[in-house]
């Protein structure tokens, strides 16, 4: 949830930090398996995701 809803940003009003919350809450809610291959235990490392994003 940090890196989707709160990482680097400030919401106006607690309530519009609530209605992302909930909002992410229905996406994850929509997609389990996606969720459960993200939260997988790995044994091997896919070079492209581990590159460290680089702004240019």
């Amino acid at each position: 949830m940090r890196e989707d809803v709160t990482e680097r940003t400030c919401y106006q009003s607690a309530a519009e930090l609530i209605e992302r919350v909930h909002l992410f809450e229905q996406d994850i809610n929509s997609t389990p398996f996606e969720i459960c291959d993200r939260l997988w235990v790995k044994n091997h490392l896919d070079p492209d995701e581990e590159k460290l994003p680089v702004s240019t």
